[in-house]
């Protein structure tokens, strides 16, 4: 009988699975091989010890889950992407040239990219590690504001930063992992969760965004309200991204959104959530092949709580009673 914990689908990212393991050599590789680090130690040799590693990538963003139930000090060389730590038990420590920052259920610290540091966990450490790629987040917050981003990216990192302010991208990063735990494909509402979890990361995290977000923005023609009304029509069913907005339409999204809700009343995420409930009720009327859940997937509600409350906000009934009247296409 195997002497490994029961495997549990509840965990963070469960469902993309890189490692788990009683055996510290099989950690060793596992660390050597995926990710360039090397095991320096790992608590009593005649101790029980676990590991696990679940990794995804989704929306830009990619994910990691790690578990450690001992002690353990990895050393890692060179690491692609910036870093975002959020322990979710225990706590652990961060070194790197001289600088530490404590990890905690209080403080997450932020890695710069291509980085080496020395991580010590302690036991029952766990994390979700979330990765971003440098050049991505430049090219999203150009696009959000508008114009180039001059000058070196300056993020906060290699400290100790209290929890309690970078919330928005924690509930966003732990909604993903628990969805991640049992969904194995990548669809389009987690795609643009992982969307939306860089846009939180840039707003908490690089300096001086929030201010240039709060500059009034320079306001675009009608054209290009009608561009991004056709633009939203015409990609409805797939993953939207800021960057292709900003392309469709030739300026900021955050311009081209405040004209677009002051000449149609209504907000274009909201104009996008109306078109794809009016695409689910079409479904539910006419496609029976399809569950309410599957229905609600397909068109981009990544939680069916969401989804049947807002639908009936806009058409008075639940998505079931739709569907209970619904006839073959």
């Amino acid at each position: 009988m195997s002497d490994l914990p029961l495997l549990d689908h509840a965990l963070p990212l469960a469902s993309h699975l890189i490692l788990r393991t009683t055996d510290r050599d099989s950690l060793a590789e596992t660390l050597s091989d995926k990710y360039g680090a090397a095991l320096t130690s790992a608590g009593q040799e005649d101790s029980p010890f676990f590991a696990q590693a679940n990794r995804v990538q989704v929306g830009g963003v990619t994910l990691h889950y790690c578990r450690y139930d001992t002690p353990v000090d990895i050393a890692f060389s060179d690491m692609a992407g910036v870093r975002q730590l959020l322990c979710l038990t225990s706590q652990g420590r961060i070194s790197s040239g001289g600088r530490q920052a404590q990890i905690n259920a209080d403080a997450t610290t932020i890695l710069p990219p291509d980085s080496s540091f020395l991580a010590s966990y302690g036991a029952g450490y766990q994390h979700i590690v979330t990765q971003f790629d440098v050049e991505a987040l430049r090219r999203k917050a150009e696009a959000i504001v508008g114009y180039p981003q001059h000058g070196p990216f300056v993020l906060p990192v290699l400290q100790a930063l209290a929890t309690s302010t970078r919330v928005r991208s924690r509930q966003i990063s732990f909604a993903l992992a628990r969805m991640l735990a049992t969904e194995a494909d990548i669809d389009m509402p987690l795609i643009e969760m992982g969307q939306a979890l860089s846009s939180a990361f840039l707003l908490e995290n690089l300096s001086g965004f929030a201010d240039r977000l709060a500059e009034e923005p320079k306001s675009p023609s009608i054209a290009a309200v009608k561009v991004l009304e056709d633009y939203i029509q015409a990609n409805w069913n797939r993953p939207l991204t800021v960057e292709d907005i900003a392309a469709a339409c030739g300026v900021s999204v955050r311009s081209v959104f405040a004209r677009f809700k002051q000449h149609r009343g209504i907000a274009p995420l909201t104009y996008l959530r109306e078109l794809r409930l009016d695409r689910a009720r079409h479904l539910l009327l006419h496609d029976q092949d399809n569950s309410v859940i599957s229905i609600a997937m397909t068109c981009g509600f990544s939680s069916f709580g969401h989804f049947a409350r807002r639908y009936r906000e806009r058409f008075g009934e639940l998505p079931s009673t739709t569907r209970a009247r619904g006839r073959p296409a």
